[in-house]
């Protein structure tokens, strides 16, 4: 399973990046951080959705003006959704409750624009995982992951 974890894949479509997902989804811990970062337009809402979906979860969209949404699927099972993409600094995201939302027992926290956070603050006991993405071309994307 780690190797799905600490891979390169690049994907064509929606159908082969929700296969990505269904890949990763199994290798991930109670207690994760997906860290997703890459340019505009890259797939990062995209994944998201597509994993809520996975989940069984609807409805899903982006946070870019809440900062943070949360979902749950019929089992109970939790996802966390945040953007970083407005944060201005520090206090926006102390504001937004992101620090509590490690207290939890389980949860899936998927965080967008992860580049603007400091790795190093992040919880030890949590399963962190880096999600990298490039655009290469209208459907093309690259995606590179890697455990932390």
């Amino acid at each position: 399973m780690s190797e799905v974890l600490n891979s390169e894949r690049t994907v064509r479509n929606l159908a082969e990046l929700k296969e990505f997902w269904k890949e990763v989804l199994p290798a991930l811990k109670d207690r994760c951080i997906l860290l997703m970062s890459g340019d505009v337009g890259a797939g990062k809402t995209t994944s998201v959705q597509l994993i809520a979906e996975i989940l069984g979860m609807r409805d899903v969209q982006s946070p870019s003006f809440a900062i943070h949404l949360r979902y749950e699927n019929q089992q109970g099972q939790a996802l966390d959704h945040l953007d970083l993409y407005r944060l201005k600094d520090d206090d926006d995201l102390e504001s937004s409750g992101f620090w509590d939302l490690f207290s939890q027992q389980k949860s899936l926290i998927i965080i967008e624009w992860a580049n603007r956070l400091d790795y190093e603050y992040l919880p030890m006991n949590w399963q962190k995982i880096e999600v990298q993405f490039q655009k290469l071309s209208d459907t093309e994307r690259k995606l590179k992951i890697q455990t932390l």
